[in-house]
């Protein structure tokens, strides 16, 4: 009796410290989470379009959807070991029109993407 009670309040701790990384929708290759401020047809819209557009490799990638202060954030984890430098002029402009072709075809709100670690913590300041 003594170990289930044990066992009953180890699990009740885990569950309640986690951090949810909220509903998941499965995509072949890809995994996109969804909070509670996403509404579910929008997490299901971006799943098509990702793949839709070539996106969706042969690796299995994970995305988490969010939604701060009205804005849609895109949490993309970066696969490679991150390093200081900061992405180029090129790179900004193709995530700047990225976040543009989301918010007009998939959101219809301010979508910002976000690079983040594999706990979805960002890691690269934009």
């Amino acid at each position: 009796m003594k170990n289930w009670i044990v066992v009953s309040l180890l699990s009740f701790l885990l569950v309640g410290c986690g951090i949810s990384m909220g509903t998941r929708i499965d995509n072949g290759n890809l995994s996109v989470f969804f909070l509670e401020a996403v509404p579910k047809d929008k997490a299901i819209a971006f799943a098509k379009y990702w793949k839709n557009e070539g996106f969706v490799g042969e690796e299995k990638q994970v995305i988490q959807l969010d939604k701060i202060d009205g804005v849609i954030v895109v949490k993309l984890i970066e696969r490679e070991m991150y390093h200081k430098n900061l992405l180029s002029i090129t790179e900004e402009a193709m995530i700047q029109q990225l976040e543009r072709d989301l918010k007009r075809d998939v959101f219809g709100l301010e979508t910002q993407i976000m690079i983040t670690d594999n706990t979805f913590r960002p890691i690269l300041k934009r």
